[in-house]
């Protein structure tokens, strides 16, 4: 199940769900504010940060990479 969470596809779908969340999110909020306005804003954000943190995880010369199977010793 991790195999397919590893491919550099998973953030590039979920960067473009975050974005048409949070655009969508924020789009509606002129409108008044309302729950579902703020809920899609909500969910946007965590799909675009979460896209951000693994990202920055994947690359192997970071810190926080253990894609390759080793672990960080801090």
């Amino acid at each position: 199940m991790r195999d397919w969470l590893a491919s550099p596809w998973v953030n590039i779908v979920g960067a473009i769900a975050g974005g048409m969340a949070l655009g969508y999110g924020l789009g509606s909020l002129p409108g008044g504010i309302t729950v579902v306005g703020i809920v899609w804003t909500v969910i946007g954000l965590l799909l675009l940060w979460w896209t951000l943190v693994d990202r920055a995880r994947a690359k192997r010369s970071g810190p926080e990479s253990e894609r390759d199977g080793s672990h960080t010793i801090e």
